[in-house]
């Protein structure tokens, strides 16, 4: 049997593929929480405890902090299904921010997730 279709290549490359997918959405975390931190540290003061702009961002900043925070946790070299677990986790939570490119990029994450797993299934 060729290496090419061997079940070990085809079960690396998948692991390379979500450990890929995931590096990306874990980059995109990390910049979204640098954006609003720098947005926080420019905020024009004195901030008034009502300034519904500045809480919202800071309410952003605590989310994607406490997500980063549950990531950093986990131990070890990720599994298959952790990746799986944890990129689907993320597709299921609340959006970070209203922009556009979070749309975009969890759009672009379900898309090839789904080509993944349909990948996966056509090998088994």
């Amino acid at each position: 049997m060729p290496a090419a279709s061997s079940p070990r290549v085809s079960d690396r490359d998948d692991l390379t593929a979500l450990e890929s997918l995931w590096e990306g959405v874990l980059a995109d975390l990390r910049r979204r929480k640098e954006l609003i931190d720098g947005e926080i540290r420019s905020y024009p003061t004195p901030i008034p405890r009502c300034d519904a702009q500045f809480n919202h961002l800071h309410e952003q900043q605590r989310r994607l902090a406490l997500e980063l925070d549950r990531i950093g946790a986990a131990t070890g070299r990720p599994a298959r299904t952790d990746y799986l677990v944890m990129i689907e986790r993320f597709l299921a939570s609340a959006p970070y921010g209203d922009e556009p490119a979070e749309r975009a990029l969890r759009s672009s994450v379900k898309a090839r997730l789904r080509g993944l797993v349909e990948q996966r299934r056509q090998r088994t």
